[in-house]
């Protein structure tokens, strides 16, 4: 059985270590080597639970096998402050088995109160499991910026992806 929770400092080491993980394939994130715990301190500091979370998700053991977590959209710029881009990490052991499916789905249900109307979800154009997944959630492409980055020697697009949400009543 899965649970979910609020991240703490204390969780850092596991989620830059899920992160990492996800390096090697070159679809998930477009960093190309192993980012750091103390490099991330800052980037942590920017989420809070009633506003812009950062969950786990902790297997039956109580160990760390995934992250979801919203950030504040287009450097947080005030009139975008309903808007935010969503971002989702699993173990490598964990993938393919719904935990995307069930994290996503937590963090759309907490969009209302998390005061957020609409997400924003960019992944590379050869990312089939985010691209799926996305499809899956109704999110729809709004925008493609062709051959961007550099992954692996090959040239990669980046896809944007919306979800609207209804406001809570």
């Amino acid at each position: 059985m899965i649970t979910t929770r609020d991240a703490t400092i204390d969780d850092l080491p596991a989620i830059v270590d899920i992160y990492n993980q996800s390096i090697p394939a070159g679809t998930a994130t477009a960093d190309t080597k192993p980012i750091t715990v103390e490099s991330r301190h800052a980037w942590f500091a920017q989420f809070s639970p009633d506003k812009r979370p950062i969950w786990v998700a902790e297997d039956e053991s109580g160990q760390i096998v995934g992250c979801i977590y919203v950030s504040s959209f287009y450097a947080g710029r005030p009139a975008y402050d309903k808007t935010a881009e969503v971002s989702l990490y699993l173990a490598s052991s964990h993938q393919k088995q719904g935990l995307g499916s069930f994290l996503l789905q937590k963090m759309i249900d907490a969009c209302p109160a998390l005061g957020i109307t609409t997400l924003v979800g960019m992944h590379f154009d050869h990312n089939q499991g985010t691209k799926h997944l996305n499809k899956k959630f109704g999110f729809e492409v709004c925008g493609h910026l062709p051959e961007i980055a550099e992954v692996k020697g090959e040239k990669r697009g980046l896809l944007i992806s919306l979800l609207r949400i209804p406001e809570a009543k």
